[in-house]
């Protein structure tokens, strides 16, 4: 299997400048992946897992919000800092793992919910991955996957605007996940996009077409992205439409039960 990423993607490029951060549930795709993780058993007294958890804000919250058990896993270690720096910022105790998810110390079948987000796509065998998602979760026990959608609009985004960004993904669709699923045993498996509208475009090295433009019209780009999604975003929250299509959604997921034994 080979990686699309390494601990220097996460550590150099990635979490070097990030801060600790509250989850924003004023944007679409925070509120969708919320409301998600709550309906597969993100609730009180649950223990759960977030792997790939490098500067999570979402496991924080359901810390705090639902009450909980919370534990998370990266490979890289500023990711893990800022995880604990997120966690103590929303003042939720939380287990923190910096290990390589191929040679977990987490014991198998020991957590009613398992879920990553962003994670699997920098693998060519995403299949594999899964697999030790599974193997985490309780018999009878939730898996949700989340995955980037760079089958619609952001994706061809990225793949004009930042080359190096894009190569280090796998692309595919939640049909590909839910099938995934169902090779793996999980029963009541579903699948479907998150959130209704967001687009990234940023000014880091990976951005590198962004990179060749003058300052200004970088400066201009982004600032404009940053607040058509601020504006989109809060016109879902007070409109009953929420439309999640391949085309805008951000991302898809897939879900499923582990079996009982």
């Amino acid at each position: 299997m080979k990686r699309l990423t390494d601990v220097a993607f996460w550590d150099e490029k990635w979490w070097k400048d990030s801060r600790p951060q509250r989850l924003r549930l004023y944007r679409d795709l925070d509120f969708e992946t919320i409301r998600l993780l709550r309906d597969w058993g993100g609730t009180k007294g649950r223990r759960v897992l977030e792997i790939g958890a490098g500067g999570s804000r979402v496991l924080p919250y359901l810390g705090r919000r639902f009450g909980c058990e919370v534990f998370g896993s990266d490979f890289s270690p500023r990711g893990c800092r800022l995880l604990r720096a997120n966690l103590a910022l929303q003042r939720v105790g939380g287990g923190v793992v910096c290990e390589d998810l191929f040679q977990s110390s987490l014991p198998p079948g020991s957590f009613d919910l398992v879920f990553s987000s962003g994670l699997i796509e920098h693998f060519d065998d995403t299949r594999s991955v899964i697999a030790e998602h599974v193997r985490l979760v309780k018999p009878g026990g939730r898996l949700v996957v989340i995955v980037p959608n760079l089958q619609g609009v952001q994706g061809k985004i990225w793949k004009m605007l930042a080359p190096p960004l894009w190569s280090a993904h796998r692309v595919f669709g939640p049909d590909d996940l839910a099938a995934a699923l169902n090779s793996l045993g999980l029963a009541e498996v579903r699948s479907g996009y998150v959130g209704s509208f967001f687009i990234y475009i940023g000014r880091s090295a990976e951005w590198s077409t962004v990179k060749a433009w003058p300052e200004l019209a970088q400066l201009l780009v982004h600032g404009s992205v940053r607040l058509m999604n601020a504006s989109v975003s809060l016109g879902f929250r007070l409109s009953p439409l929420r439309p999640h299509t391949r085309a805008l959604s951000p991302a898809f997921y897939g879900a499923g039960v582990k079996r009982q034994a």
